[in-house]
C-alpha cells in the first residue's frame, strides 16, 4: 500500500479516535515511513490544532508574562515636578492698596479714587476744574465744570444705556468731542493736559468733561489696575469700565454697578 495512503489513513482514525497513538507509531514504524515524512505530518497535525504546540505556547506565555511584569520607568523629574504642583497649590494674588498724598481737593488719599457727591457738596467743592491746550493757537487755560450740573448729565446717560452699550464705550466717549478755545473760538480744540504722573491724573475732571477718550490706554489699564477692574481686553471696554467705576465712586448707591 503507498506510504501516503497509510498516512492519509492513519490522521482520519486517529481524528476519529478509532486507534490509540501506540497503534499509530506501529504502523509509522511498518510502513517504514522516512523521518521526514513523520515530521511534516507533524507539522501539519500542528497546523490543524490536533496536535498542541507546547512548546511555543509555553515561549509565548512567557513572553507574555515578562511583559506583564516588565515594570515602567517613570523619568525622576517628571515625579518631582507631579509632587511639587500638588503639594504646593497657587495662591491667589494680593490687591495692594497704595496710599497717595491728594493731588486735587476732590480726590481722596487712594490711587484713581475721587470722594462722593454727598462729601464734595459738604466741603462745598462744587466747580470741579482742570487745564487745557488748544490745539490750534497752544494756549494753555483753567476750565471749569458744574459738579452736580455735569454729573446728572453724565450719570443720566449712563442709566439710560448701560444695558445697550454691553460693557462697551460709545464712539462719543471713545472720540469725544472737545470743547471749544475761548482764546481763538476754535471748536473741538481744548484738548486736556493729562498729567505724565498716572498718580496726579485729574479723573474727576476727565469725567465730567466726557474726555475721558482722551487717556492712552495704558493710563486707562493704570486706573482698572488701581481700582479692582478687569484690565485686559480692547480700549472701548477698559474705557466703559473707566466710565461706570468713576460714576459709581461719586455716587456709591446710583444704577452704576455692573
Amino acid at each position: 500500500m503507498p506510504k501516503e495512503t497509510v498516512q492519509s489513513s492513519t490522521l482520519n482514525l486517529q481524528q476519529l479516535n478509532i486507534i490509540p497513538k501506540e497503534t499509530v507509531l506501529n504502523l509509522q514504524q511498518f510502513t517504514m515511513m522516512p523521518k521526514e515524512t513523520v515530521q511534516s505530518s507533524t507539522l501539519n497535525l500542528q497546523q490543524l490544532n490536533i496536535i498542541p504546540k507546547e512548546t511555543e505556547t509555553a515561549q509565548s506565555s512567557t513572553l507574555n508574562h515578562q511583559q506583564i511584569l516588565k515594570p515602567i520607568m517613570i523619568p525622576k523629574e517628571t515625579i518631582q515636578r507631579r509632587r511639587r504642583n500638588s503639594s504646593k497649590p497657587k495662591l491667589m494674588q494680593e490687591v495692594k492698596i497704595e496710599t497717595v498724598t491728594p493731588p486735587f481737593p476732590w480726590a481722596t488719599n487712594s490711587i484713581a479714587t475721587v470722594h462722593t457727591l454727598q462729601y464734595l457738596l459738604s466741603k462745598q467743592l462744587i466747580i470741579i476744574s482742570g487745564d487745557v491746550q488748544c490745539r490750534r493757537c497752544e494756549k494753555r487755560y483753567t476750565m471749569e465744570f458744574d459738579l452736580k450740573e455735569k454729573f446728572v448729565e453724565i450719570g443720566s446717560y449712563v442709566m439710560k444705556n448701560k444695558t445697550f452699550l454691553k460693557e462697551r464705550a460709545p464712539s462719543i466717549w471713545a472720540n469725544p468731542i472737545l470743547p471749544t478755545c475761548q482764546f481763538c473760538n476754535q471748536e473741538n480744540s481744548a484738548k486736556p493736559i493729562i498729567c505724565s504722573d498716572k498718580n496726579k491724573i485729574n479723573w474727576l475732571f476727565l469725567l465730567l468733561g466726557q474726555m475721558l477718550g482722551c487717556c492712552t490706554l495704558d493710563e486707562l489699564k493704570f486706573f482698572c489696575e488701581h481700582t479692582n477692574n478687569h484690565r485686559t481686553g480692547a480700549k472701548d471696554r477698559v474705557l466703559f469700565l473707566t466710565y461706570l467705576t468713576l460714576c459709581r465712586q461719586v455716587d456709591p448707591t446710583g444704577p452704576f454697578h455692573r
